[in-house]
């Protein structure tokens, strides 16, 4: 009974942060309604649009009749925007941007709350929830103040910014450039990494205890976790949450993410949209606008850094990330106070304590290597898995269970071995110890993801403690209540963490779970059989298996379900050549296309980066971008070229590079815009049909300056046009696919 209650608290706190609730659209007009917000996706989110293109400029227009319907006065910010992601070696990545910026003037403010969200879209589908929900969740946040007829406080911002997919160049443009910049503000950004599930605040700006509490207090559903913006650090993963922290100004960034499957393909449009996590998001945002909007700014954007977690009903817990390596250390101080009293009784010996500390590392380590080779394993067993942004099926919660009981499996085996041969006692005190070091450790290094490890391991500790001075009646009672911490949050959060794509299933799902079991030792020693008991952990095994087997069998691989496939053609214009340029792991129908390893920079070079397979492909009849020279002067050594790229062939990408040696290149701008990062060269996203004027300083003017023109069409329907091209089967979409073309000129 005991085990049983510990896991319908995991579950009940699972549920506690999942959205439900949606509001019609004949709510009242100063609340948030999701019906009449997902009216909006329906209008604008219905093509693909990424920068560029004919329907980008519809889905512009649309927003800004509507934010004018409203009563409001938006404005078209057209600039020039250079990402701030971009890293030494790579070209750096710019485009012309149009962000649409409206204001709700504040009574008397001491600054603004920005609500944001991104029009632009992936060429390979709709949006509709990356980032069609959070724009429409801005529009209908709009209404519902507009409707309310109450000014507040603050200036309320709203700020749709453009090319978020292509490098965050609006967000950077309108940091740099546009007078709402400046000055004190808060951001609510938000985002979509999926189609559904609880919109998560993960993370935030730093300093953050004001926004943090006021977050926690007044937002209707506040689910947020800082152990995600400890991650957040490790993977390459930015929103416009990046460019707006650097610009100084304080963000809270949100995002839903479960159906990961339908992010940025071809399924990532209105009829997938998810109107629980639509209402939960809208709520959330104006809920907060109206908090932040009443509130001094000057006192949020001040102050320490909180650690936070949810814990049920609906609470969101936060406290000092200073008082994280306290908390470590306190649960370390209790485990031990566990072992010496245990040891004085004669329960365990300080010997066989020792010796089952380091052995707690042996299922701990098992489980991030199963973890970790997890999903490749079930590429390896059904190729055609592979073809998905987040890897995660359509059908992901069989694979979930499996990874869980995978985790179980490592335990329960492990403490089948040594039971006997070490003690009960001594491996639940052991794995104790590593959960508290665990605490202590992040407490001090990563703050803001302590809290996994340090309340399940004082709650566990002290429970033992009590356990060892209370009738043996109550033991088991006492013992299950230390346990509540480790079920709350260590559970939950490792089925709330498998979201994220099953490639991490071995840096947090399946620790955590280890982890809690061995916290679980001395209740489940209370039901082990005294014969048979190898089949306990082999019954464990089984079911991994059937269910790992059940989830393959269930996973559809159709049209309705398709699959990502990548595919790009470069074309030398200067030689005629060309090629095909697949991934480094083909799928079925890419294979054709791919042979040798690429190396160097293939005519597809602004493809992208990793590792790639091209193969010879006939010509197509595209004409090359061109160059043409402004101005040609040289002063005291110094040659200054200005000239103009330009696709003839309509493509929304154009790049430059400087063949040879770029030593002597002393600057280089595009469009006005300087480039730093480096001066080899560029991307440019939205050229328009005149093109991009581009300045280039050398030093020296001995010999000719060797420029290489490429021009990207980064739309899949491009690629029937190309001969050789064959139609993939209706269970593959082409995402990433790229036609390019370059020419080099000598000048």
């Amino acid at each position: 009974m005991a085990l049983c209650a510990l896991l319908l608290i995991a579950i009940g706190a699972i549920r506690d942060t999942t959205p439900t609730a949606v509001s019609p659209a004949g709510a009242p007009d100063r609340e948030f309604s999701a019906q009449r917000a997902f009216a909006q996706v329906e209008r604008f989110a219905v093509e693909p649009h990424p920068v560029g293109t004919a329907e980008h400029t519809r889905v512009r227009d649309y927003l800004v009749g509507e934010l004018r319907r409203l009563g409001l006065r938006p404005e078209v910010q057209e600039a020039v925007g250079v990402s701030p992601m971009d890293e030494q070696g790579d070209p750096v990545t710019a485009g012309r941007v149009f962000n649409i910026v409206t204001v709700i003037p504040g009574t008397a403010p001491t600054g603004r709350v920005f609500v944001t969200a991104h029009y632009d879209s992936v060429p390979e589908g709709p949006g509709a929830n990356d980032d069609g929900a959070g724009t429409a969740s801005a529009i209908e946040t709009a209404r519902a103040l507009v409707a309310d007829g109450t000014r507040l406080r603050n200036d309320v911002v709203f700020l749709i910014t453009d090319a978020e997919e292509t490098g965050l160049l609006g967000s950077a443009a309108f940091v740099k450039e546009h007078p709402l910049a400046k000055g004190r503000s808060v951001v609510l950004n938000n985002e979509a990494r999926g189609a559904k599930g609880p919109v998560l605040m993960f993370r935030s700006t730093e300093s953050n205890s004001g926004l943090i509490s006021l977050f926690g207090s007044a937002a209707p559903m506040p689910v947020a976790d800082s152990v995600y913006a400890e991650l957040m650090k490790l993977l390459n993963n930015d929103t416009d949450f990046t460019a707006f922290a650097l610009g100084g100004m304080a963000v809270l960034d949100s995002a839903y993410a479960n159906a990961g499957t339908l992010y940025h393909s071809v399924l990532d449009d209105p009829a997938h949209v998810d109107l629980a996590a639509l209402q939960q998001m809208g709520d959330n945002t104006l809920a907060l606008v109206r908090a932040f909007g009443g509130t001094d700014l000057a006192r949020l954007t001040t102050g320490n850094d909180l650690v936070y977690f949810n814990l049920p009903p609906g609470l969101l817990v936060r406290y000092p990330a200073w008082a994280a390596g306290l908390l470590g250390a306190a649960a370390l101080l209790a485990a031990l106070a566990l072992i010496f009293l245990a040891r004085r009784r004669g329960m365990v010996t300080l010997r066989r304590t020792l010796l089952a500390t380091a052995l707690a590392l042996i299922p701990i380590g098992l489980g991030v290597g199963v973890g970790v080779f997890f999903w490749d394993l079930l590429k390896v067993i059904r190729p055609g898995l592979s073809g998905t942004a987040t890897t995660t099926p359509y059908r992901p919660e069989l694979f979930w269970l499996a990874v869980l009981m995978l985790a179980g499996t490592i335990l329960l085996a492990w403490y089948a071995l040594l039971r006997r041969r070490v003690g009960t006692a001594e491996l639940a005190l052991g794995m104790l110890t590593w959960a508290a070091l665990i605490a202590l450790g992040l407490g001090i290094v990563s703050p803001g993801a302590s809290h996994l490890a340090a309340w399940p391991a004082l709650g566990a500790a002290l429970g033992g403690l009590a356990a060892l001075r209370c009738p043996p009646r109550w033991r088991v009672l006492v013992l299950a209540a230390g346990l509540v911490p480790g079920a709350l949050i260590l559970l939950a959060s490792a089925w709330n963490t498998l979201p994220m794509g099953l490639q991490y299933a071995g840096y947090a799902p399946m620790p955590l779970v280890i982890l809690f079991g061995g916290l679980l030792l001395p209740l489940i020693e209370m039901v082990w059989p005294a014969r048979r008991s190898p089949l306990i952990p082999l019954t464990a095994l089984v079911v991994s298996i059937a269910l790992v087997a059940a989830g393959l069998l269930v996973e559809p691989i159709d049209k309705e379900h398709p699959r990502r496939t990548s595919l790009a053609y470069g074309l030398d214009a200067d030689t005629g050549k060309a090629v095909w340029l697949t991934s480094k792991a083909p799928d079925q129908w890419a294979r054709r296309y791919g042979g040798a390893d690429a190396t160097g920079r293939p005519q597809a070079e602004l493809w992208g980066g990793g590792s790639k397979r091209l193969s010879p492909a006939k010509a197509a009849a595209l004409p090359a971008p061109s160059l043409r020279v402004l101005a040609d002067t040289t002063r005291q050594g110094m040659r200054t070229l200005r000239v103009r790229i330009r696709s003839e062939r309509g493509a929304n990408t154009v790049g430059l590079r400087v063949e040879g040696d770029t030593s002597t290149v002393r600057s280089l701008s595009v469009e006005g815009r300087s480039i730093t990062a480096d001066p080899a060269g560029f991307v440019f996203h939205a050229p328009g049909p005149a093109g991009v004027e581009v300045s280039l300083a050398v030093k020296g003017s001995g010999g000719k300056i060797r420029l290489r023109v490429t021009d990207v069409s980064p739309n899949p329907r491009e690629m029937s046009a190309i001969p050789g091209f064959i139609t993939p089967p209706d269970w593959l979409f082409l995402g990433d696919a790229r036609i390019s073309v370059t020419k080099l000129y000598a000048l």
